[in-house]
């Protein structure tokens, strides 16, 4: 029992794994109701387990939605595609599965008190930071968790844990390691460079005709402008829901009572015994005498463990002085559980009979839980019933929606009924646009054959956790060439910044030879209007120094006797740069401080367990049967 646990792991500490019970919450929710009447899931198997689309959708948009809060408000996202985020999605499931896999035949365990402690100290199921039975039950019940489950889903999650760990924390750095990664890392490098701008006079050069043709010819699929689509859509979102909704006092009240009985269903006493068996009738009346008898004695003082150890039957709790352990009202036969209920701490009863033979029962300890009084569990309670009905108003209103959107020809009669705004997309390729668009649900129903040929309403599209939505095909536009007139202006821009840029780089390459060659090019760059600009002792953190500059720097050969080392590259602006590198004087162990050299260690360590880690998923993937990800997997991969 949980309380037998508490007593048992009581001057112990843990760290708590907070974000495992986050994790674990997060599985559950409406959308795994509403996903019966979606479309029939997917599924990726690996070796005997499945992964269901829902969980790659559910870990694509969280993925998706990390990325995009991590982006400034004003971010150009027009290029966003999610593709990428749900291969890493599949990717990730699929090594997770294969590691749950590999503890399982494994062998490894977690002791029961490791897990016992865990739970004990969860703070989500702790009231006033004590582990509270009743608060845990009633948060796994509304996850969808029962006990037990939800212990198996903890032990396996750190086991898994454990494995990571010891692949993450077993790499290992000599000193030799050390002192070679000091050396590049801490290196220092001289170096001079210049730069050539675009010569700005070229930007209104004149381009002919047959240049124009000649580039639109020779590079049309860069004016190939993609199939695209506009849509009519209607979108539910279960959080607009929320304002509808209110609850009665009575309600409330109704919950909070359903809380306070599940509480007291919930306290657990512990209980010791005496026992005289009846073998047969004939021997009741002797039994009940010597019950009396004992009675008697301990009335006047006498130990009730060690008359336990003595006379009680049950010779396996007899030698504990007669603990039996706790129970929450059903553990024992019904008038053991009737009479030890009526007892207070450290109360003995009176001779009891059952079906065993007479009992002298000893309540040792309640832990009966404290409970909230109703003004503090007002505010939650209101919220889950809210909650509550909004999940069932969602619910059914997403079916409504489905079933109206197929019964129709277009949406407007649906939005009528239902009130929603009906909603009209810009125009939007395979690779998404902004908003619902860029959402592969949409996209995939937009271009899909009823949709786009059959101009059907789609089915019901679970956009993330709180929206559904039904979409509507109003336009679509085939691939095609864009014609010359309307991308000339393009092209002559092109052509302009090509002609500029090719200028930069023949003086930019015509300096680089000249000092390969040891020419003196003081008049040529005095002519440019070009000049050196001098780095000295630089180190790979450098901020003073273009960053692509900096980067090409530590990226060319050192001198070798004298010979001069010199590198040209172009910047996306089109500028060209000259790089001469002049000295490279190597980084050493003894330079760095003892934090940072142990920072280096720790560091090397990190890699090289991270290194032993995906050798291990590598192997584990290699070896196990897995299908379905081809069909789950973006069509572009």
């Amino acid at each position: 029992m949980l309380q037998k646990i508490r007593d048992n792991t009581q001057g112990f500490l843990a760290k708590i794994f907070i974000g495992l019970i986050v994790a674990v919450f997060g599985l559950f929710g409406v959308e795994s109701i509403i996903g019966t009447f979606l479309v029939t899931p997917q599924v990726i198997e690996v070796n005997d387990s499945e992964i269901q689309l829902a969980e790659i959708d559910q870990l694509t948009q969280r993925k998706i939605q990390e990325y995009l809060s991590s982006q400034a408000p004003d971010a150009d996202l027009s290029g966003f595609d999610e593709s990428g985020f749900r291969v890493a999605a599949i990717n990730e499931l699929i090594q997770r599965e294969l590691l749950r896999q590999s503890v399982r035949n494994s062998g490894m365990a977690i002791s029961s008190v490791a897990i016992d402690r865990r739970i004990l100290q969860t703070p989500d199921f702790q009231v006033d930071g004590v582990y509270n039975d009743a608060r845990a039950t009633i948060l796994l019940q509304s996850m969808g968790y029962t006990p037990a489950a939800y212990r198996n889903t903890l032990i396996e999650d750190i086991l898994v844990n454990q494995v990571i760990s010891a692949y993450t924390t077993s790499g290992f750095a000599t000193t030799n390691d050390l002192e070679r990664v000091a050396a590049l890392l801490e290196q220092k490098r001289s170096f001079r460079y210049l730069g050539v701008p675009l010569d700005t006079e070229g930007s209104d050069a004149s381009i002919a005709d047959e240049d124009i043709a000649a580039y639109y010819e020779d590079n049309e699929a860069r004016f190939m402008e993609e199939e695209k689509v506009k849509i009519a859509y209607l979108e539910l979102n279960r959080n607009d829901i929320f304002d509808e909704v209110t609850v009665s006092e009575a309600q409330v009240r109704a919950r909070y009572q359903e809380e306070v009985a599940l509480y007291q269903a919930r306290t657990e006493r512990r209980a010791a015994h005496i026992l005289l068996e009846v073998s047969d009738p004939s021997a009741q009346e002797e039994a009940l005498g010597r019950a009396n008898e004992l009675k008697s004695r301990i009335d006047a003082g006498e130990d009730f463990a060690a008359l336990a150890a003595e006379f009680s039957d049950d010779t396996g709790s007899a030698e504990d002085g007669g603990d039996v352990g706790y129970t929450s009202g059903d553990s024992f036969v019904p008038e053991f559980e009737t009479a030890l209920q009526a007892l207070e701490v450290d109360q003995v009863s009176e001779p009891v009979r059952t079906e065993f033979g007479y009992h002298l029962i000893k309540l040792l300890e309640v832990n009966a839980t404290d409970i909230e009084p109703f003004e503090a569990r007002r505010e939650e309670l209101e919220r889950a019933l809210k909650a509550s009905e909004v999940d069932r108003l969602f619910l059914a209103r997403s079916e409504e929606l489905g079933n109206m959107a197929f019964e129709s020809v277009d949406l407007e009669e649906p939005a009528r009924a239902l009130d929603l705004p009906l909603q009209e997309s810009d125009w939007f390729g395979r690779s998404g646009g902004t908003g619902v668009t860029a959402m592969r649900a949409v996209i995939d129903a937009s271009f899909g054959s009823e949709a786009l040929e059959e101009r059907l309403n789609s089915e019901l599209l679970q956009l993330d956790n709180d929206r559904v939505a039904v979409i509507h095909v109003l336009d679509h536009t085939l691939p095609r060439l864009a014609p010359l007139e309307e991308v000339r202006d393009e092209i002559v821009t092109l052509l302009r910044f090509e002609g500029m840029q090719e200028q930069a780089r023949m003086l930019g390459e015509t300096v680089a030879n000249s000092v390969r060659a040891g020419q003196n090019i003081d008049s040529l760059l005095d002519t440019q209007g070009l000049s050196w600009i001098q780095v000295d002792a630089a180190d790979r953190e450098t901020m003073d120094v273009h960053p692509l500059i900096l980067q090409q720097a530590f990226a060319m050969q050192a001198p070798v006797d004298d010979a001069v080392q010199v590198q040209g590259f172009a910047l996306d602006t089109g500028a060209y740069i000259v790089v001469e590198l002049q000295s490279v004087e190597a980084g050493s162990l003894a330079s760095l401080s003892p934090e940072e050299a142990a920072g280096l260690g720790n560091f090397i360590r990190q890699q090289v367990g991270a290194l032993d880690l995906v050798g291990f998923l590598t192997s584990l993937e290699s070896r196990a049967e897995i299908s379905g990800r081809e069909l789950v997997l973006p069509s572009e991969f």
